[in-house]
């Protein structure tokens, strides 16, 4: 997590050094988007990738849309999302990663059919389409800073077998590669994964069931409408606090330059139905204990950032993070009597959202906290200090 200044300083960070990702750039070298251009194009302003931006848009609601609006996405701390796989494993066991892989992969289908335009809409017809498709989703995994990945072998409408170093999850990844398959074959698959030879294997076997998009939709609510500017630099449109982050595409990671964390953009819909599914039939208490787990985890984080002196009143601006990630928009702060108080409109997930805010708001002090959904797409938090 970052905290959201008016001025930012200089980017710093390890990344710079990889050439991979500067303002005053052009171009970056980017394995699998075909033999012909083995470049990708950087917005010469700010040195986000231009497909970042292409392929996603920024609402004044606070979301982060993929191309055809239909699927959602947050940009959150890989070890964010390593510290709730492993508390959630610890709690249900092995279950988990079956559970996470397989709604993952309801999501990853819907986002990959995003993607498939132009050429990529005619994968299926082409003697080598499929291999440099999947050539181009690696890549696409790379930018979004999900895993290096590559694909080791191919056979159409039978296997794919795709090897990758600095893998955000196994459980996740498993399944944003099958539902790729799923998406690019036209039929339901198998995944399954191992170690070998110092990276993480990934193997579907595609079936011979045609495969459908899932109804996955009711997992996101109609969102209340929003009044955020975003300031916005030359061709890639993306929000500016997104320039802040360093991309090293060579090794498919994201840095967050204010805090030094790597991070990755990540659907939506497969944490939630997670969630649920978990909460439904194992774990009733899920909510809580997940806000909980959050506010611990991101306030480990929080000592690396830098903060301006602010009243009560302005903390909202600490808060701006929340929309440029695709996380909500935080509508207000407000303090009285030792108490803080915030409202975040089409947070992504309540519980999630909640354990951030909290942290944020409370900065490492001791506190007592709860959090509530007010109304439709409407989350507050009240955080007492002590």
């Amino acid at each position: 997590m970052d905290n959201a200044r008016s001025a930012p300083g200089q980017r710093k960070g390890p990344f710079l050094d990889q050439g991979t990702s500067r303002p005053n750039g052009m171009w970056a070298r980017s394995r699998g988007l075909s033999l012909k251009r083995p470049f990708q194009r950087l917005c010469p302003d700010c040195g986000v990738p231009l497909s970042i931006a292409r392929n996603h848009s920024w609402s004044d609601d606070g979301r982060i849309l993929s191309r055809d609006s239909s699927q959602r996405l947050v940009i959150m701390e890989r070890r964010v999302v390593e510290g709730i796989l492993r508390r959630a494993t610890e709690m249900l066991g092995g279950e988990t990663g079956d559970i996470l892989t397989r709604c993952k992969a309801l999501d990853a289908f819907l986002y990959v059919r995003s993607l498939m335009t132009g050429w990529k809409k005619m994968v299926g017809k082409f003697p080598f389409g499929g291999r440099r498709f999947y050539d181009f989703l690696c890549e696409q995994a790379r930018i979004l800073g999900l895993a290096d990945a590559r694909v080791i072998s191919y056979r159409k409408r039978r296997e794919l077998l795709v090897g990758c170093t600095q893998c955000y999850s196994e459980a996740l990844f498993a399944g944003d590669v099958l539902g790729a398959v799923q998406a690019g074959e036209g039929r339901e698959a198998e995944v399954s994964f191992w170690e070998e030879k110092g990276e993480k294997r990934f193997g579907v076997t595609v079936g011979r069931k045609e495969a459908h998009a899932a109804d996955i939709t009711g997992l996101e609510e109609d969102s209340l409408p929003g009044n955020i500017v975003y300031r916005r630099r030359g061709d890639c449109e993306a929000p500016f606090p997104v320039s802040f982050f360093s991309w090293d595409t060579a090794r498919g990671l994201i840095l967050d330059t204010h805090n030094g964390e790597t991070v990755a953009m990540l659907d939506t819909a497969g944490i939630n139905a997670a969630c649920l599914e978990i909460k439904s039939s194992h774990l009733p208490e899920l909510d809580d204990l997940l806000a909980r787990e959050i506010k611990e985890i991101v306030s480990r984080l929080l000592p690396g950032l830098e903060w301006k002196r602010r009243g009560p009143e302005e903390r909202v601006r600490d808060l701006f993070f929340l929309a440029y990630r695709g996380m909500g928009n935080p509508v207000f702060t407000r303090g009285a009597a030792g108490v803080l108080e915030a409202c975040v409109e089409n947070p992504f997930n309540y519980p999630i959202v909640a354990g951030i805010t909290a942290a944020f708001l409370s900065r490492g002090e001791p506190v007592s906290w709860e959090w509530e959904r007010t109304s439709k797409a409407r989350l507050e938090v009240r955080v007492r200090f002590q």
